[in-house]
């Protein structure tokens, strides 16, 4: 085996996974323990995903990070939403009827510029 090979091999085995920060979990202000394994909840007649929102300052480079992170996110630059933004930022909405939903939503609150994730109702 080449010793780059060897090399490669002995850094993947020894990298540590950065861990997560119970900071960011307490940013969902929603139950992920009622949604099963596709991102759906069951009320008594069927399962919905939950539809989400949250602002971001009003710059595209948050943006495209958002969009890395999250397929379902949809940008609202005119809407305030329930969540409350205020000028300056933008409002997001995704929902969780996708793969590794809750990683997702991990991810998008560990972003600094994530203060709160409400769910959106819609009203």
């Amino acid at each position: 085996m080449p010793i780059f090979s060897v090399l490669a091999l002995f850094i993947a085995c020894t990298h540590k996974a950065t861990p997560e920060n119970p900071d960011a979990w307490q940013k969902i202000k929603f139950n992920l323990n009622d949604l099963d394994e596709n991102g759906l909840r069951s009320p008594a007649n069927g399962k919905v995903a939950v539809d989400y929102e949250y602002c971001i300052p009003a710059k595209e480079r948050h943006w495209k990070a958002i969009k890395k992170i999250d397929p379902s996110a949809k940008l609202h630059r005119e809407s305030r939403g329930r969540v409350g933004c205020v000028d300056g930022n933008w409002l997001v909405t995704g929902n969780t009827h996708q793969i590794n939903h809750k990683r997702v939503l991990y991810l998008i609150a560990s972003q600094d510029f994530v203060t709160q994730i409400l769910e959106n109702f819609y009203e």
